[in-house]
């Protein structure tokens, strides 16, 4: 387990941000907290990318096209399907993209570490 230096960008509903933080990288995982206070990780062996901050948990599962979706209040699963365009992990960067199946709106999230 290492600290590392990470550069985050990200184009999610049509909203881009460019980041960088400070994270923990143990093998093929990456864990940080964003902005907005989510904990976030990347799990670039399995393809999963987790986000959680009180109210939610979001696990996007690149490899199974599905966006779970966790209420912690209520205790409730709500599965969105999602279409893998792109998974690329070369040297130390890991770039996914996904779009929503109900929308036309196609989503990025690149980790250079």
């Amino acid at each position: 387990m290492e600290k590392v230096s990470i550069k985050v960008y990200s184009n999610l509903n049509n909203i881009e941000e460019n980041n960088e933080f400070l994270a923990i990288k143990d093998e093929n995982v990456i864990k940080y907290t964003d902005l907005e206070n989510n904990k976030m990780i990347i799990d670039m062996k399995n393809n999963v990318i987790e986000r959680e901050n009180n109210d939610y948990l979001f696990k996007i599962k690149l490899n199974e096209n599905v966006i779970e979706i966790m209420m912690k209040k209520l205790n409730k699963v709500f599965l969105k399907e999602i279409n893998t365009l792109l998974i690329s992990l070369t040297g130390k960067r890991y770039l996914v993209r996904y779009q929503l199946s109900d929308d036309n709106i196609i989503n990025e999230y690149y980790v250079n570490f």
